[in-house]
């Protein structure tokens, strides 16, 4: 592989991990969106909410920590 061909192909690799970034933020920025939506009439309740949130992204970080079958 030459130099051009190098910086090309790291160039796509940067481009796609910035997508990825950008979509997975979005993600999870309009999931606390809902839960901010929602409007709670007490603390208990968003503590809930917001426990329900970090414990469905425990279960997605370690799904992507698993080794591929």
């Amino acid at each position: 592989m030459d130099e051009a061909q190098v910086r090309q192909l790291k160039q796509r690799v940067d481009e796609e991990l910035r997508k990825r970034e950008l979509a997975f933020l979005e993600f999870w920025l309009e999931e606390l969106r809902k839960i901010d939506s929602r409007r709670h009439k007490d603390l208990a309740g968003l503590q809930t909410d917001l426990k329900g949130l970090m414990v469905r992204m425990e279960t997605r970080q370690r799904t992507l920590k698993s080794p591929v079958r």
